[in-house]
């Protein structure tokens, strides 16, 4: 089942609120805000990790980039909670392991690492906006949604991860 598809089932089951605004084929985080005519910083950027045994997700403002130093202990933090090992190498996947591993679509990841029984963290700076743009799987769909309803769906690990 398509990535969008997979998504919409899973929302509409749930009873989240959500739009779906289709819009010009896209493959960048800024281009999508430019497209959309909408702040960057509202635009989630989605990022998947290698760590040493599995994926996780990264969900981050659009004008900022993701700092390493604060995800890993972040992730650690919450494996040592989980009664899991921590990691000790954490990578940002190639395009080979997310083809392979989660989606054929290089550039169209979804925020919701739930879909593929991975983790999602996000960045605490997503969570005040009113309403954050997420990817939805597609080049040419973006997802409106409430943080609120994102946390009731996704029920993303709430941390500081993002930098200028």
């Amino acid at each position: 089942m398509p990535p969008l598809k997979k998504l919409i089932n899973k929302l509409d089951k749930e009873g989240i609120k959500y739009k779906i605004l289709q819009h010009k084929k896209v493959y960048t985080t800024f281009d999508s805000a430019q497209t959309q005519k909408i702040d960057i910083k509202s635009v989630g950027k989605t990022l998947l990790l290698k760590t040493d045994n599995k994926f996780v997700f990264a969900v981050i403002p659009g004008n900022k980039r993701l700092d390493m130093v604060k995800f890993k202990k972040a992730l650690n933090k919450y494996l040592e909670q989980m009664k899991e090992k921590k990691v000790k190498s954490i990578k940002i996947a190639s395009e080979g392991q997310i083809k392979n591993n989660i989606t054929k679509k290089i550039g169209a990841l979804p925020p919701f690492g739930s879909l593929f029984k991975a983790v999602t963290f996000c960045d605490k700076a997503m969570m005040r906006l009113k309403k954050i743009n997420l990817n939805a799987g597609s080049f040419i769909d973006s997802l409106e949604i409430t943080p609120a309803q994102y946390k009731k769906f996704e029920k993303p690990i709430e941390v500081n991860i993002s930098k200028k």
